[in-house]
């Protein structure tokens, strides 16, 4: 992931958007990147 950045410590997630250019605003990769993220809990 190039926007998106997890880390998972003692069962807890934490979703960091890293755009700091940008002002850390949603576009298409990055919601798609949360997107998976997501996924990827669902899982767990």
């Amino acid at each position: 992931m190039e926007y998106v950045i997890v880390e998972i410590n003692d069962g807890i997630a934490l979703v960091t958007i890293n755009r700091p250019k940008q002002l850390n605003a949603l576009n298409k990769q990055t919601l798609e990147e949360i997107g998976e993220a997501f996924e990827a809990f669902r899982d767990n």
